[in-house]
């Protein structure tokens, strides 16, 4: 019996958070989003080495606490490997490699800070956030509540969205891929995929303003806002972490 040489790729999956019950889940969405904000905007200034060792340290502590399992991790394309193996080469030979390796670290920071709220969140608790994060800009008298509403919206429609695609993309495997012999051809068949994506989607958001029209322009009952121990360690942490980056770094 031979060996099966391929191995199964890990797909991107963007807002689906892991089933645990961990004192970084616990913490309130808005704590989350806020701390990630201050935190990349701290390391973003000064992307120093220490301020990229105290984002590691930071994101370690993170994913421990948390429990993110390894199988979240994407499968990463090798043409990835190759773009960034040329840059190097390039950067390297121009005399900008120390600039350029602290750039990808950055980045690649600055993407499991994200995947970690989004791994640590769930949906309804980041639309539940949502008003009170935008409340300050009531001050400015900006129609807040549209925003509120329209990212609300959007949150809640990304799991059918995401559930679609699979679905298109499962029945392309199964028809099997057809001969493309020039780049028209291709250009051609992602314009067919995403117009099949978007027609579902659409009659999706149709059912769903058709819900919200018969419900009515009642506001759903939210629970109240409590900050608990992890709010207040979390905010310490990152306060602390900033504060270093900003000073030392």
């Amino acid at each position: 019996m031979s060996r099966t040489r391929t191995r199964q790729r890990r797909p991107v999956i963007l807002l689906r958070p892991v089933p645990r019950e961990t004192p970084l889940h616990r913490v309130w969405a808005g704590t989350k989003v806020l701390s990630a904000a201050a935190l990349s905007v701290a390391v973003s200034f000064a992307p120093s080495w220490t301020g990229l060792g105290i984002l590691l340290a930071v994101l370690v502590v993170g994913v421990l606490v948390a429990r993110i399992p390894r199988g979240v991790v994407p499968t990463i394309p090798w043409w990835v490997f190759a773009v960034l193996a040329v840059g190097l080469v390039l950067n390297a030979a121009g005399g900008g490699l120390t600039a350029y390796v602290r750039t990808i670290l950055l980045g690649v920071g600055l993407l499991v800070l994200a995947s970690l709220v989004g791994w640590t969140t769930r949906l309804s608790d980041l639309v539940d956030a949502l008003p009170v994060l935008f409340a300050p800009l009531r001050l400015l008298r900006l129609p807040v509540d549209e925003w509120v509403t329209v990212c609300a919206l959007a949150l809640r429609m990304l799991p059918t969205v995401r559930a679609e695609m699979r679905v298109l993309f499962a029945a392309r495997k199964v028809r099997g891929r057809p001969g493309i012999r020039n780049p028209a051809g291709w250009w051609q068949e992602v314009i067919d995929s995403v117009g099949a994506v978007v027609s579902v989607s659409m009659r999706q958001v149709r059912d769903l303003g058709d819900a919200l029209s018969v419900r009515g322009s009642r506001s759903a009952t939210r629970p109240p806002l409590r900050l608990r121990l992890g709010d207040v360690v979390t905010v310490l942490v990152v306060e602390g972490a900033c504060t270093v980056i900003t000073v030392w770094g």
